[in-house]
């Protein structure tokens, strides 16, 4: 292990003393008519040859600039500035270019036409930055994914995650359109680079401001990807088979089609070796998910994407089948637009996992898992140009989910002094179909003064669950030194539907001020059935156990009313939003006859502003108040027995906590450099929490919902990073980033107030080599240190450091060959709640040959875990409840693999 560290630091001190020493071209910018400096000018450096940019840079406040000039060769400046004409001169090797004096015209005072023969590798146009992709060197038959990664200011992490000026990608386009969805690695790996004639980035603003005209402050960050004329009727796709040891296999198939706004997709995935994901990179290209979701206040979150059929996750070895279909077109001069995708999966699984507990609660399980996950989905989407000032969308979607499960299960719960309270060993089959139906709308009608619409959108969502099952088990409670014996049949039934609508308006108040009024109701409806049956002893089971059994009816209806606004200037945008929100919520007992009934008005305030100093550097903050209903689940009474240890209890009195929420962020990026500099914080409080409190009792532990009234929970978190390049010449970059997150947390615990403290301290560092010759490298070092601790449990804490490292190394003995290793390493100290350490090194190394003369086709031989250290294992920490698990995963196999990369252009 150490010897492996010592290698890594190695690349990382060694490599950056290689750079070799260039003279300087330098000078002064400003207007020739008025000698007005100008600043934030365009620098560019293009060989003379086949105008590959080769440096680039701004000029300063005083319009001052200086790049490198390389020391043979020859080259052409370009210097251009918004309203100016372009200025152009050669380089030659061997000329003093230090004390340039560079005057630009004003196209104002330009007498001809100039004509300009070059190629420009980088224009800002108002609020887009466009990059000329036939300026940027990449490989041969490389992908959009490679393009990108040349472009300055842009990164791609290794899992496909696209960095644009410092902001997430959240759209890729093609030719301004959403390319079989909007995961932002939608083209990158399918698209081959010399098919794209321009990339543009800018910021897309959201459906409803591009829709009404009225600014409402949220971005998107969008990269469009514009073809060349000749490439936009073509079939293009992957083809990949591997087999290895121990049975291991795994199989692509993608093909995509498009014929001017026709796209058509098809896809298949086999394998058992935990990679038939479409994960982040293909996901919604085919029909998947991209792990984003949106708050009703517009926010939106990021979570780990994980494929449901991808094999992820999952505990054992994973089979899986991954498949779909997709088609969109326009008609009639684009005033139709529909979209339709199909999909089918097929996962299962079979493995061991041994949970432990320590803290407040101590104890123990293992449990075996066989299951399987078979599920359908369809979506549609059609869009109806009415007219110029009228637009409809329609949406629908309809999936089929059959899950099935055999768990068994042995659990032990320990008292104080580590002695066995209670032993449970358990055994539950269990079988579930569930149907999801959903169906909106969303018309937009605009008024022929500028600013002011009209929108409705309407909405249906319906979800059934029908399941069947069987609970065994065995429970000896060695504190009461009593035995029992559970043996039921289960059935459960649950339904959900959910019917909305909402209208829209907005008035422009004058050029710079909006009012947005609305009003939208709500109905939703639910039913829950849990049914228990005990044998009568003759094999029948036909006696209802109430204890664990219920049937509910749970309805909410709810009125919104929004009054709004919207300040939007070219520097600033400010919007103060009011919600105010009447719910009435009814639940009723369909077994007692009896029912309750709450009403809540509530009031939740909305207020973002930001401000950009320039089009590239901006402060933003958002501040959101929001009374927290409780949910269905945690209101119902229901009281489960498939844990016999662990019982769980809704609460029938609980009442909405409210948060508050202000977030700040900090952007600072240069183009050209692609240097970037981002700070940002939130800060969160929570009045009345509802949170579980826990209950222990002759070792039985309930967790019911309550508010734990007079307290508040709190949340800060405050993060910062800096992404700038080490050398040019050599394509090293490094990106340092620091995190850190505190809270205090209280629930009950036997009657008593406990309060949980976490902090977390956490820095990374980034350091790369991305020039697809000789040596490359992706690497990223993580130290963290973590302190939780329990105002009741003082003794036992779960404090202690972790360092995780993960990367690959690549070297390219030529185009067509190339050796490289991944690799993950993990280190979790031991602390008072687990008294071991955890470490292992996971090295996944391969060695890769193109053939063809296009290199179309690949051979890889790849080792998985070579050292055969993989573990399945997490810690976690809730309540002053500290978990661990390790699990049966993927270990040590050997795999050949031979992929086609295939495209075919249509006249």
């Amino acid at each position: 292990m150490k010897r492996v560290l010592q290698i890594l630091l190695f690349f990382i001190f060694a490599i950056p003393g290689l750079a070799l020493g260039q003279s300087k071209i330098a000078g002064k910018i400003s207007d020739v008519k008025d000698q007005l400096k100008l600043s934030d000018a365009t620098v560019m450096l293009l060989t003379a040859k086949d105008s590959i940019l080769t440096g680039f840079t701004r000029s300063d406040e005083n319009g001052l600039f200086s790049l490198a000039k390389p020391d043979t060769g020859a080259y052409v400046l370009i210097v251009s500035y918004p309203k100016y004409g372009d200025f152009y001169t050669e380089i030659q090797s061997g000329v003093d270019y230090s004390k340039l004096a560079i005057g630009l015209t004003n196209t104002a005072t330009l007498l001809q036409e100039v004509i300009v023969t070059g190629r420009i590798p980088i224009t800002i146009k108002g609020d887009t930055t466009e990059y000329d992709a036939g300026s940027f060197k990449v490989e041969k038959n490389a992908k959009v994914e490679d393009l990108l990664k040349a472009l300055p200011g842009i990164t791609v992490d290794a899992s496909g995650k696209i960095t644009a000026q410092g902001k997430t990608v959240k759209k890729v386009l093609v030719d301004g359109e959403e390319f079989f969805g909007d995961d932002p690695t939608l083209v990158t790996r399918n698209i081959r680079s010399d098919m794209v004639d321009k990339v543009q980035v800018y910021e897309k603003k959201s459906e409803q401001a591009e829709r009404t005209g009225v600014d409402d402050g949220q971005r998107e960050q969008t990269i469009n990807v514009k073809l060349k004329e000749g490439s936009k009727n073509g079939m293009f796709g992957k083809a990949l088979l591997g087999g290895g040891t121990d049975d291991y296999y795994m199989g692509q198939l993608m093909l995509n089609k498009f014929k001017g706004s026709q796209k058509i997709s098809v896809y298949g995935l086999f394998g058992n070796n935990g990679t038939t994901s479409m994960n982040w990179q293909d996901a919604q290209k085919y029909g998947g998910d991209s792990g984003v979701s949106y708050g009703d206040d517009g926010s939106m979150s990021w979570s780990n994407f994980t494929d449901p059929f991808s094999g992820q996750g999952v505990i054992g070895v994973p089979k899986a089948i991954n498949s779909g279909v997709n088609f969109s077109d326009k008609f009639d001069k684009d005033k139709h637009t529909v979209n339709i995708n199909y999909k089918y999966g097929r996962l299962s699984s079979d493995g061991n996992d041994e949970t432990i507990t320590s803290g407040l609660i101590n104890n123990k399980s293992v449990k075996n898992v066989d299951s399987e996950n078979d599920q359908h989905r369809a979506n549609l989407k059609y869009d109806l140009k009415l007219d110029s000032l009228n637009l409809l969308t329609i949406r629908g979607g309809a999936s089929r989910k059959n899950l099935w499960s055999d768990n068994k299960r042995e659990a032990y719960q320990f008292g104080q002094n580590a002695d066995t309270t209670i032993a449970e060993n358990t055994r539950e089959l269990v079988k579930n179909n569930i149907n999801e139906f959903n169906f909106s709308t969303y018309f937009t009608h605009k008024f022929k003064k500028k600013g002011r619409s009209f929108t409705f959108d309407g909405q249906w969502k319906r979800n059934e669950m029908k399941g069947t099952g069987h609970l065994n088990s065995d429970l000896r409670n060695y504190s009461l030194k009593t035995d029992s014996t559970t043996d039921q049949s289960k059935v459960r039934n649950n339904t959900s539907d959910v019917l909305s609508a909402s209208i829209s308006y907005t008035e422009p108040l004058s050029k710079i001020w909006n009012l947005v009024v609305g009003t939208g109701i709500e109905r939703s409806t639910n039913t829950s059935l849990v049914e228990s049956f005990n044998d009568d002893g003759h094999g029948n089971y036909n006696q209802l156990d109430r204890k664990f059994s219920n049937n509910y009816d749970f309805d909410r209806n709810s009125s919104r009313y929004k009054l709004a606004i919207v300040h939007t200037t070219e520097k600033f945008k400010f919007t103060v939003a009011n919600n105010f929100n009447n719910d009435k919520l009814k639940q009723f007992n369909n077994y007692t006859s009896e029912g309750i009934t709450r009403s809540y008005f509530t009031y939740n305030p909305n207020v973002s502003a930001g401000y950009s100093f320039t089009k590239t550097k901006g402060l933003w903050m958002n501040y959101t108040g929001k009374n927290q209903l409780p949910s269905m689940s945690q209101i119902q009474p229901v009281l489960d027995n498939s844990d016999q240890i662990n019982r769980y209890l809704g609460n029938e009195n609980l009442r909405p906590s409210f948060r508050n929420s202000l977030n700040l962020n900090y952007n600072s990026f240069r183009v050209l450099t692609g240097n970037y500099v981002y700070v940002g914080g939130n800060i969160s409080t929570e009045r009345n929490p509802i949170t579980q409190n826990i209950d222990t009792l002759n070792g039985i532990n309930t967790y019911t919902w309550n508010n734990v009234d007079g307290k508040t929970n709190t949340s800060l978190n405050v993060w910062s990073g800096v992404y700038f390049k080490l050398s040019k010449k050599l394509g090293l970059s490094n990106s340092p980033q620091f995190y850190v997150n505190m809270s205090d947390n209280y629930n009950m615990f036997n009657h008593q107030l406990n309060k949980v403290n976490t902090t977390n301290f956490n820095f990374t560092y980034n350091f790369k080599r991305d020039t697809k010759t000789g040596l490359n490298f992706d690497l990223n070092f993580s130290p963290q240190y973590r302190l939780m601790k329990s105002s009741l449990e003082r003794n036992t804490n779960s404090n202690g450091f972790v360092f995780a490292s993960n990367g690959s190394v690549e070297y390219f003995f030529n185009k067509t060959f190339k050796v490289y290793t991944n690799y993950t390493y993990s280190y979790e100290a031991a602390t008072k709640a687990f008294d071991e350490k955890f470490e292992q090194f996971l090295l996944h190394p391969g060695v890769s040959k193109k053939f063809l003369k296009n290199e179309s086709l690949v051979l890889d031989f790849m080792i998985n875990d070579v050292l055969n250290q993989n573990k399945g294992f997490s810690r976690s920490a809730s309540t002053s409840v500290f978990t661990q698990r390790r699990y049966d995963t993927i270990r040590r196999y050997y795999m050949l693999k031979l992929s086609w990369d295939f495209t075919k252009m249509f006249l």
